[in-house]
């Protein structure tokens, strides 16, 4: 079977705003993320943000509802594609472009925050869009991002237990081996030059509570294919980056 299977954005990139289909669970994780943001950016009107791996414009989509001046990047054409339709329909100014993360279209220091989540697990080179996202932040510039961490428990939850068990996330979508442990983020974000990094727990277990796995086993991510009012799963920052974790970095220089 295919792992990291990037296909499966393309040939689903009309379901990013359908409530039962996986790519919209991203809606649900933003809400947490945002408020993790939002700690540093408590005013998002003004500010030049690029999103990337956006995707089929969700977070863009919010963002420009708070007045930021927002750009995507996606590898993901149709997705791409989906986002400039829905933003042109709404009359959303959003710059959206197709590249890849590693060779970002856009000049050195002209964004406020980069933001990349849900991005780095699935890249070629990790380690080239740290960079990517380096250069185009303006000094004192803000990185944002989260990823999933390389653990026995990251391989069970995520792929073992959504994926291949409840297919509650596409099977393939995920490789083990491209998650990346926190130190290892840490290490090459200094080398390149990034400071006052922060990481912490973005733990959708709560501390791998035995009854919200249960939860999961029994109802899945949402409950809504039982007829019932639709109840997302938690999201908890906190300590616990075992399985998935959440991160800031500036830019000083």
């Amino acid at each position: 079977m295919k792992r990291n299977n990037l296909e499966y954005y393309d040939l689903n990139a009309d379901k990013w705003r359908k409530e039962s289909e996986p790519l919209h669970l991203s809606n649900h994780l933003n809400k947490s993320r945002f408020e993790f943001f939002s700690s540093y950016v408590p005013d998002w009107k003004g500010v030049k943000v690029l999103d990337i791996g956006c995707g089929g414009g969700l977070a863009c989509e919010f963002l420009a509802s708070l007045e930021a001046n927002v750009s995507g990047i996606d590898l993901s054409l149709n997705s791409i594609k989906a986002a400039q339709e829905y933003a042109q329909i709404n009359h959303l100014n959003i710059d959206y472009q197709w590249g890849a993360a590693e060779n970002l279209p856009y000049d050195e220091k002209i964004f406020d925050v980069v933001l990349c989540y849900d991005v780095l697990e699935h890249v070629a080179d990790w380690q080239k869009v740290l960079s990517e996202a380096y250069r185009v932040l303006k000094n004192n510039g803000l990185f944002f991002f989260d990823t999933i961490n390389k653990t026995f428990k990251s391989k069970l939850i995520m792929i073992w237990l959504l994926e291949d068990i409840l297919k509650q996330l596409p099977r393939g979508l995920h490789d083990w081996n491209k998650f990346i442990q926190p130190q290892d983020m840490l290490d090459i974000m200094k080398s390149i030059g990034f400071a006052d990094v922060v990481i912490k727990g973005f733990d959708l277990t709560a501390g791998t509570s035995l009854k919200t796995l249960r939860d999961i086993v029994f109802e899945g991510l949402n409950n809504q294919n039982k007829g019932k009012e639709i109840k997302l799963f938690e999201i908890h920052i906190n300590d616990d980056t075992s399985v998935w974790y959440i991160g800031k970095a500036v830019k000083l220089i």
